[in-house]
């Protein structure tokens, strides 16, 4: 073997290295790595939630951009955030420890279609009896963005989204207080609210 296709081997073999270790890293930031912190976060606003009977989580979070709402915004008024970069370009993989006792089922991306195209093909054909008294209405796929805490860590901002359907779909940014050992979303009031958007994220 010559001197040049030892030095080719060399060079695909450090340009295979660096594939691999690239594709591994962002493997593993797809992966669960939310501190324990944020997974009480994301537990005690499913709690929270569980009264609207939604039965869908999406099994993965999407970035939260705050740029939206201005540094004066009122919902974050004495509020000091921690750097919120991260939390626009990042998203993880919820695993099941956040659901706690609920019987709710985290859904993949195709699942979560599979969901939202029978919820408007059910009201579709409900038509006018959509809202009759009475019947309960699915909320749809609840879908929880990344979380920014304020530097003191007794604030943390979320955004939920309610996916369900085209036409349907609601959400809010809410400013969550740690009250005790748990986070609420009682204390202050939401950053934005959006009701029947077609893309609320």
């Amino acid at each position: 073997m010559n001197r040049h296709h030892k030095f080719l081997i060399i060079i695909v073999g450090f340009a295979g290295l660096a594939f691999c270790q690239s594709f591994a890293g962002t493997f593993q930031s797809n992966r669960a790595l939310h501190s324990a912190e944020q997974l009480q976060v994301y537990r005690d606003f499913i709690d929270s939630f569980s009264k609207t009977n939604f039965k869908s989580l999406s099994d993965r979070t999407f970035p939260l951009d705050l740029s939206s709402l201005g540094k004066d915004a009122a919902c974050l008024q004495g509020l000091q955030l921690e750097d919120t970069k991260g939390s626009a370009n990042t998203t993880h993989q919820l695993e099941p420890e956040v659901l706690r006792e609920h019987s709710i089922q985290l859904v993949d991306p195709r699942a979560e279609l599979a969901i939202l195209e029978h919820l408007d093909a059910d009201a579709a054909r409900r038509g006018s009896e959509a809202d009759a008294p009475g019947m309960t209405k699915d909320p749809g796929v609840l879908a929880l963005s990344e979380i920014v805490f304020d530097k003191s860590h007794h604030f943390a901002v979320l955004k939920y989204v309610f996916l369900c359907g085209s036409h349907c779909n609601s959400g809010a940014i809410l400013v969550l207080e740690k009250i005790g050992s748990q986070w609420s979303a009682k204390s202050r009031r939401a950053c934005t609210f959006a009701i029947n958007r077609d893309n609320p994220l």
